[in-house]
């Protein structure tokens, strides 16, 4: 009878291990590609969602203070492109006193709901997920002079609003979105060249949640760039610098003039990455050095810091006496 071999036990073994280290080995590939693969798409979705939604923002501050009054971006003059103050800036205004002082928005407007303070250019005025900063508010204002051209909102512009010379404000905020937050924009619209019976108190359509341009921002920072009124010098500030106590005085010099805005966005990726990479808490955005909540890193992120330099072309004009 012939005789056949099989495998020794030991050979078998050898075998079974051999295999389970090629599986194991290929797993790990397959697995690492897959992080990898996540990572690469995380970043991305960050740079195009950072890319386009900045994009969109200075798209539209690059009109701020279109067809104003006067090409001199401050805290009062009247249409400035940078809304910082309003009737209600002041402490009390008689209707004489009316007549002589000024603000960026005209004194028709005096509603409690559209034109208070908190709806205006301002420091710290909206929600973040960094310690101890909270996010900054941008509201710029131009004319409308293009029929068919939209708001930050998707809302049309007429001709029959042209007409009316009608100036459109935005606000740019930090908002929340299910469980994040995003950077949202809220359009509003007001008439001025009608007759003063029909002048609007109110600007409509304003002070809602408008539009989300950005998703997954943690924080939001706006400095702006400022000319001093003596000396020829040029530097950036925070807005709260600027304004100081936000209020205006009868009969108060201007601030300075406003010549340019740089704005900073901290925004996160959509997928959480695996919990033993190592990813920073600390992040600096312009002049700011933030640190996430604890609430913000109980799970980890790819997170990107994204900033702009805009000029305010139409403040720079031919440079009139400030």
């Amino acid at each position: 009878m012939k005789k056949q071999k099989g495998m020794t036990l030991i050979e078998l073994m050898v075998a079974l291990v051999l295999g389970l280290i090629i599986v194991a080995a290929g797993f790990q590939t397959f697995l690492a590609g897959t992080i990898n693969y996540n990572l690469q798409k995380t970043l991305a979705e960050l740079q195009d969602n950072g890319n386009f939604g900045l994009n969109y923002i200075t798209k539209d501050i690059r009109i701020a203070n279109l067809d104003a009054n006067l090409a001199i971006l401050n805290d009062r003059n009247l249409y400035s492109g940078v809304v910082l103050t309003g009737l209600k800036s002041y402490e009390a205004l008689t209707e004489e006193e009316q007549k002589t002082q000024s603000a960026n928005l005209p004194f028709n407007l005096n509603d409690n709901d559209t034109t208070k303070v908190e709806l205006l250019t301002a420091s710290a005025l909206g929600e973040s997920n960094v310690k101890s900063e909270k996010s900054d508010q941008l509201v710029i204002q131009y004319k409308a002079v293009i029929a068919g051209a939209m708001d930050c909102e998707g809302n049309g512009i007429s001709q029959a609003e042209i007409n009316e010379g009608v100036f459109i404000v935005q606000r740019y905020f930090l908002r929340k979105d299910g469980d994040d937050l995003a950077l949202a924009c809220d359009a509003g619209r007001y008439k001025t060249m009608v007759p003063t019976a029909s002048l609007p108190t109110k600007i409509s359509d304003f002070g809602g949640q408008g539009q989300v341009i950005i998703r997954r921002v943690d924080y939001f920072h706006v400095l702006l760039g400022i000319k001093d009124n003596v000396r020829d010098e040029y530097k950036y500030m925070p807005i709260s610098d600027y304004m100081g106590n936000g209020k205006l005085v009868k009969d108060g010099q201007a601030r300075g003039r406003i010549m340019s805005i740089q704005i900073g966005i901290l925004m996160r990726g959509v997928e959480a990455i695996p919990a033993n990479q190592t990813v920073p808490t600390a992040f600096q955005v312009l002049d700011k050095k933030v640190e996430l909540t604890t609430n913000a890193t109980k799970q980890k992120y790819v997170r990107e810091v994204v900033s702009q330099t805009v000029a305010l072309r139409n403040g720079y004009g031919l440079m009139e006496s400030l």
